[in-house]
């Protein structure tokens, strides 16, 4: 009997230990090259991709982001192309590097090359950004939300996180954005605190919840959309034309 309650506390530690695991799994995303690493004597050893720009991966930066997918032979398909993946961080143990972070592929896919001069134009920095549909329920007239990422770096790629400054249609709001590859996630939001008409407040107080759930954004000339999770359609956004 003792042996059993033994052994029935070392699983409820084991399912904890396990539930503590998952929960310190970070979901990353990473666009870049996908090469093979080398190891002692030419010998391939792995996986790694080599990211269009740097990536934080556990508080350090790096431009090289190790792999490992269950399905192998997709990865033979895939080498040396650019390639988005996404996955959680695990790690690896050897004699010699002891412990080092591997990115464990959930999804991976290959993007093709877009034109030079396409990439050189869409930026979303140095731009206002005007909402024109909330989520396909249409905008209030002379009603203007909108929002801008200040700064001369912000483009399609790997960032760190930046502000954002906008207004929801009555209050100023800022905070803070973090974008890697497609993927586009906003921090807390503070705005201010003036009353509008009744209608005015509901569109805010939507626009503002909708950019809190945002997951991806997609440049479709001339629009930017931002896709929301719980919602079947995107905001979509037009560039203020500079005065």
């Amino acid at each position: 009997m003792r042996v059993v309650r033994m052994a029935a506390a070392f699983l409820v530690l084991a399912c904890f230990a396990s539930v503590e695991t998952q929960a310190q799994e970070k979901t990353l995303t990473v666009v870049g090259k996908l090469v093979r690493v080398m190891g002692i004597g030419g010998e391939t050893a792995g996986w790694a991709i080599q990211t269009d720009s740097e990536v934080m991966v556990e508080g350090k930066k790096t431009n090289s982001v190790e792999v490992s997918y269950a399905k192998g032979e997709a990865l033979d398909q895939l080498e040396n192309k650019r390639v988005r993946a996404r996955g959680v961080i695990t790690h690896r143990h050897g004699v010699e590097r002891g412990d080092w972070p591997v990115l464990q592929i959930a999804s991976i896919r290959e993007l093709k090359a877009k034109p030079a001069a396409q990439e050189a134009a869409f930026s979303l920095t140095g731009k206002e950004w005007l909402l024109e549909d909330l989520a396909g329920t249409g905008v209030l007239d002379n009603v203007q939300s909108t929002m801008e990422f200040p700064g001369d770096s912000l483009s399609s790629v790997t960032l760190a996180p930046t502000k954002v400054v906008g207004n929801g249609g009555c209050n100023r709001i800022t905070g803070t954005v973090e974008i890697q590859a497609e993927s586009i996630k906003f921090g807390p939001l503070a705005s201010s605190r003036m009353m509008c008409a009744e209608a005015v407040m509901k569109q805010e107080t939507k626009y503002l919840a909708a950019l809190q759930a945002a997951e991806r954004f997609e440049w479709k000339d001339p629009y930017l959309l931002i896709y929301c999770k719980g919602m079947d359609k995107p905001l979509r956004f037009a560039q203020v034309p500079t005065k």
